[in-house]
Order: C-alpha cells, then sequence, then structure tokens
C-alpha cells in the first residue's frame, strides 16, 4: 500500500512539473528572439510562431513610437524618419497577416507593446525637444539591428516557406531603415543636424 501511494504521488509531481513546462515553454519564445546568452539568435532561426510574434511586436512598437514622434518632435529629420516607420511598417503588418493567412498558420498575435518596448514609449513620453529626438533615435538605431538579425536568420532557414518569403521581401526596407539611420542618426557615421551626441543607451 506504501509503495502504491509513493509511486502515485511520484506521477502526480512528475505532471505538475510537466504541466508547468508547457505553461512556461511559449513565454521563452513569445519574442522570437530566443538564442544565445548575448541576445543574438545565434544559428537557428526562431520557429514560425516566434517569428510572427516577434515581426508583429516589432511593426506594432515602430508604427507607435514613430506617431509619438510625429507629435513631439519638431526636428526634420526626425520626423522624416518617424513619417517612414509609420508607413513601411503599416504595410509591414498587413504583408505579414497576408503571409500568415496564405500559409495556412493560425497564431495568437500580441495585441500590445511587451514590456520592454511599452518602457521605451515610456521613456520617449517623458521626453522632448532634442533629449527626445535623441533618445528615439538611439532606440531605432538598437531596434532596427535587432529586426534584421531576425528578417535575415529566419529569411535564410524559416521553417514555413510563406513567412521565409516574406522575410526575404523585408529585409530590404528595413536594410533601408538601417542605412539611413546610419547616415543620420546622432553618433552613427552622419549624425543628425541639432543632435550632436547621445547620452542615451542604445535598447538591448
Amino acid at each position: 500500500m506504501r509503495i502504491a501511494l509513493t509511486m502515485a504521488a511520484s506521477l502526480l509531481a512528475l505532471t505538475a512539473c510537466n504541466g508547468r513546462e508547457a505553461q512556461d515553454a511559449p513565454m521563452a519564445t513569445e519574442t522570437g528572439m530566443t538564442g544565445a546568452a548575448d541576445g543574438t539568435l545565434g544559428d537557428q532561426p526562431p520557429a514560425a510562431q516566434g517569428f510572427a510574434q516577434a515581426v508583429a511586436m516589432s511593426d506594432m512598437y515602430e508604427i507607435t513610437s514613430g506617431r509619438l514622434a510625429l507629435e513631439k518632435s519638431q526636428n526634420e529629420k526626425t520626423r522624416e524618419f518617424a513619417q517612414m516607420m509609420v508607413d513601411d511598417h503599416t504595410r509591414s503588418s498587413q504583408e505579414l497577416k497576408d503571409a500568415v493567412t496564405t500559409g495556412n498558420q493560425t497564431f495568437n498575435m500580441p495585441a500590445s507593446l511587451d514590456t520592454e518596448r511599452q518602457a521605451q514609449l515610456d521613456i520617449l513620453q517623458r521626453l522632448d525637444g532634442e533629449d527626445f529626438d535623441r533618445e528615439y533615435m538611439s532606440q531605432q538605431v538598437a531596434a532596427h539591428r535587432r529586426t534584421l538579425e531576425l528578417l535575415k536568420a529566419y529569411a535564410g532557414n524559416g521553417d514555413v516557406p510563406e513567412l521565409r518569403q516574406f522575410a526575404q521581401g523585408a529585409i530590404p526596407t528595413v536594410q533601408k531603415h538601417h542605412d539611413w539611420l546610419e547616415r543620420n542618426a546622432p553618433g552613427m557615421a552622419g549624425g543628425t543636424p541639432g543632435a550632436t551626441t547621445t547620452g542615451a543607451t542604445p535598447a538591448p
């Protein structure tokens, strides 16, 4: 009798442990950016759901922060870039939805910004003038480096052909944004007129 009870208890403990792992697993890949300890993707792209969720989150952040920049900034270069973000990432969002539908995928896509990006947006909300411009551009430099890495990883070896094709098509647009930042963002090669150095630390 004691042996039977011990075995039953062990089975219950194992089941509970497996249940917790199943609940925790989606959170580990929610942003699609899991990989090496330094935050890079490593050699493997995320699975389709992680990739789609990560791109959707990136688009949402770019559109939301771009609209905020159009409201708050008086800098011509900042406004130029922000409008490009709203236009291009609105289009990217629709193209991603089309790719998911065409590929017969069903994902739980994010309905709001995650903690990291909401914190970045909160910082921007508190700033004005050149402080806002510097922080916005600093965030954008980091965000576009990460998005390019994600797209290139999935475009080369993604697990869903339709999403892989989407990634391949999105790379030139994000590369265009990255190159614009290289020429115009504070602290980069070209810099921006009226915004010399940035004291902000780029987001991870």
